[in-house]
């Protein structure tokens, strides 16, 4: 027997058990369960609204965690779920939506799968769920030709300053991702949050300048796994986080009235070879499977599939 229960804070005990079903969770599948924002607000709190839904065996134990976001009023509430790989095909994840219709009362409901695994897909099609957009992650190697990046010359790049910066470029990754809500509504908190995490370095973090100072587009890297260590041998592999450190182009953005000039192209080579000076030995990235321009770009750059990820959404 389990029980879901509806919170709106979580102590740092519970917190602790979700993230070791995380762990679980992820060795089983081959992927992380919840995106890098879920993971944020889970250990480091926010300033959105999140509801959380925490199932519990007889013994308080808990065995499934549900995040349930309602603040996108444009896209509608979305959900991210995981259940301990011992405690699964017991209806615990089906009680969790279940718990989160009702607390939505009647809206279209989409739900995040992280790395296109077997189980989801026939769990989302259980439901009623539709598949209504794909993310891929590409790869590529750092040992591997990379051109030299050429930026115009009526252009300069401009290392981001975490205490100057963060307004002007929440306005411009707004005006960057106008047709990609969760990347646009980027907040304040949400910036500052990843500014303290250890990965972020400034250096990594490079804005694309006009002639008139205003910033048009900007090339955000990141590595993973550099700073993961282990004191001991606890038998796990942790996927994902892996020991060999990977390098990420976390996030790359043009201004639309800057398009068609071979700015994303310049950035993108920008982040390669700062990624490869680094010491890296392979990056990664994320385009949505519809952004076709973007895919042909990375692909010249040498970049091929490496996995995928898929919202669905539930209008019932």
């Amino acid at each position: 027997m389990f029980k879901v229960s509806v919170l709106n804070e979580l102590t740092e005990q519970q917190v602790n058990e979700i993230f070791e079903i995380v762990i679980e969770a992820s060795e089983i599948d081959g992927a992380r369960p919840f995106s890098e924002h879920v993971e944020l607000h889970l250990r480091k709190g926010g300033d959105r609204r999140i509801i959380h839904l925490v199932a519990q065996d007889k013994d308080q134990k808990i065995v499934g965690y549900g995040h349930l976001d309602t603040t996108d009023l444009v896209a509608g509430p979305s959900g991210e779920l995981v259940v301990h790989p011992d405690y699964r095909l017991q209806g615990i994840a089906t009680e969790i939506v279940t718990e989160i219709k009702k607390l939505i009362k009647g809206q279209s409901l989409r739900l995040w799968s992280h790395g296109d695994i077997s189980h989801a897909q026939e769990f989302a099609k259980k439901l009623g769920f539709d598949s209504v957009r794909n993310v891929i992650q590409m790869r590529r190697s750092l040992f591997a030709p990379i051109e030299p990046f050429d930026i115009p010359t009526n252009y300069k790049l401009k290392q981001f300053d975490p205490k100057l910066d963060i307004e002007k470029f929440l306005d411009l990754n707004k005006a960057c991702f106008v047709e990609l809500p969760d990347q646009a509504s980027l907040t304040k908190k949400d910036i500052e949050l990843r500014i303290s995490e250890s990965w972020f370095l400034a250096n990594g973090f490079m804005l694309l300048e006009n002639d008139n100072n205003d910033f048009v587009g900007f090339c955000w890297t990141k590595v993973h796994g550099q700073d993961h260590e282990h004191q001991v041998d606890d038998g796990h592999q942790h996927l994902d986080h892996g020991h060999d450190p990977i390098g990420e182009i976390y996030v790359l953005g043009v201004h639309p009235q800057e398009h068609k000039k071979g700015l994303g192209k310049a950035l993108t080579l920008w982040g390669l070879n700062h990624l490869r000076r680094s010491g890296l030995d392979s990056a990664m990235l994320y385009v949505d499977s519809n952004n076709q321009k973007a895919i042909k770009l990375y692909e010249d750059l040498g970049f091929g599939f490496w996995g995928l990820h898929r919202l669905y959404r539930s209008f019932t």
